[in-house]
């Protein structure tokens, strides 16, 4: 089995720092991808963004996403904006990611794609990825 680019959404002015990771939807593209949005940083995430997210997409899968236990969403990231897409890096040396990118693969060949959509971008304001609900993006993938 080929394996598809495990993409890293990486902090800028520190590239070994990350919120999240996924592998994308098309071929030769770093957007959409099926992944995992860190939630638990830098406290646990509340309940009631889990809740909205329920309210608005029905299923959604939290799970560990670091080996210090920190919880991520398993979603679909769409990132369109220019200077956003150059922090998604797929050459952070990272660890036992190996396990989770062929998850991310089977997941996808699979059809077991999340219902959660979250629109992504960098926010140089505030130094972290910001993100909103995404109502707009091609239903195809469900």
């Amino acid at each position: 089995m080929s394996h598809k680019p495990f993409y890293f959404l990486t902090h800028e002015g520190r590239p070994h720092i990350f919120s999240g990771y996924g592998v994308p939807i098309q071929d030769g593209e770093k957007s959409p991808l099926v992944g995992m949005l860190m939630v638990d940083r830098p406290t646990r995430c509340p309940e009631s963004y889990i809740r909205d997210l329920r309210e608005n997409f029905g299923e959604v899968i939290i799970g560990p996403m670091t080996l210090k236990g920190d919880r991520g969403l398993f979603t679909h990231i769409r990132i369109d904006d220019p200077a956003s897409l150059e922090l998604v890096r797929d050459d952070l040396c990272v660890h036992n990611m190996e396990e989770t990118r062929y998850v991310l693969e089977l997941a996808l060949r699979g059809g077991f794609l999340p219902k959660t959509r979250l629109k992504l971008r960098w926010s140089r304001e505030n130094r972290l990825w910001v993100s909103e609900f995404d109502f707009d993006s091609d239903r195809r993938y469900q």
